[in-house]
């Protein structure tokens, strides 16, 4: 947990500075009014990779987009803060996953209140322009800051971060980054952009981030090795939401003083951390789990009207078959 200045000892420096001639300048975000402490609550997930469904398994039945936004709703219900990030690879790489199925998981992301996803380089499958059109239709912010439009160098999406203010005047800022060395598939047409250096690209934004928001989170499409290094290289991130090779991290785990969250793929687990802050931000105490999106939770009736409404069919366990 970080560590503050009490109030009281920064003052008595600042008054010896200023009686030997020197200045005492507030940075970052020490310089702006704190913020009322607050409770936060942070949903993650990443690498659905086409799973809409449930794993559809005889022992125990797991994942399916429809559990998870009745969890989602359920949860908003009880707790005032609440921000829902996902760190890409939503779509799935092989051949039985369609433009339908593709439609069906952005609407029912938007369903469920997403209020911000980076994508993978799977989420690249049908070609860019018609992954920009169901991103001007989502009601959630796509942020992929060091993708750029091939031709004007502008961020492909439009956004580069998106700042959410909360309850209490809480102000949390969202950016993504995908690993520039990964490797998309042959078969999909890159020719429309590039992907510029991860880190780079976040250093130059970290001044900006850190003088707007008072909570800064990271959606990092790179695995978990290479998310790491970017917690070193560009220090400053409070969370980073890894994706990109189904990472799992299963208990409360620090790259320097970042908190590192990761589900595993498939979408059979939802990761909640619930966030004690005060100050500008400062977390004081966390707790970290995964959420196992079980059979016992129900589907929600909007997410099945999105199956109905592309074609795509829900399992047999989902819709209570033996």
């Amino acid at each position: 947990m970080r560590k503050r200045i009490i109030p009281i000892v920064a003052a008595a420096l600042c008054l010896m500075l200023a009686l030997s001639g020197g200045a005492c300048e507030k940075k970052g975000r020490e310089s702006k009014p704190a913020a009322k402490p607050a409770q936060l609550t942070v949903l993650f997930s990443s690498d659905l990779l086409g799973k809409v469904r449930s794993c559809g398994c005889v022992i125990k039945d797991m994942g399916g987009l429809g559990r998870r936004a009745t969890y989602i709703e359920g949860l908003r219900a009880s707790v005032d803060n609440i921000v829902v990030v996902d760190a890409g690879d939503m779509f799935g790489p092989g051949l039985d996953f369609s433009e339908n199925a593709a439609e069906l998981a952005f609407e029912s992301f938007s369903l469920m209140g997403l209020d911000a996803f980076t994508p993978g380089e799977t989420d690249f499958v049908f070609g860019l322009p018609f992954l920009r059109g169901l991103v001007e239709r989502a009601t959630f912010d796509v942020l992929a800051a060091n993708v750029v439009d091939a031709a004007t160098g502008l961020p492909i999406f439009g956004k580069e971060y998106s700042i959410k203010e909360l309850r209490g005047g809480l102000r949390v800022a969202v950016t993504g980054v995908l690993d520039e060395s990964i490797r998309f598939p042959a078969y999909i047409n890159t020719s429309g952009f590039k992907v510029l250096p991860a880190a780079e690209t976040l250093k130059r934004l970290m001044p900006e981030l850190k003088q707007k928001a008072d909570f800064l989170i990271l959606l990092s499409h790179a695995g978990m090795e290479r998310s790491k290094a970017l917690a070193a290289e560009a220090p400053g991130f409070d969370l980073i939401a890894v994706g990109h090779g189904k990472p799992i991290i299963k208990e409360l785990e620090k790259s320097g003083e970042t908190i590192m969250l990761a589900t595993g793929g498939e979408g059979q687990y939802l990761g909640r951390i619930d966030l004690k802050l005060s100050g500008a931000g400062r977390i004081d105490d966390g707790q970290m789990r995964l959420v196992p999106i079980e059979d016992s939770i129900e589907l929600h009736p909007g997410v099945k009207e999105l199956f109905r409404k592309y074609g795509v069919e829900l399992t047999d366990k989902e819709i209570g078959k033996k």
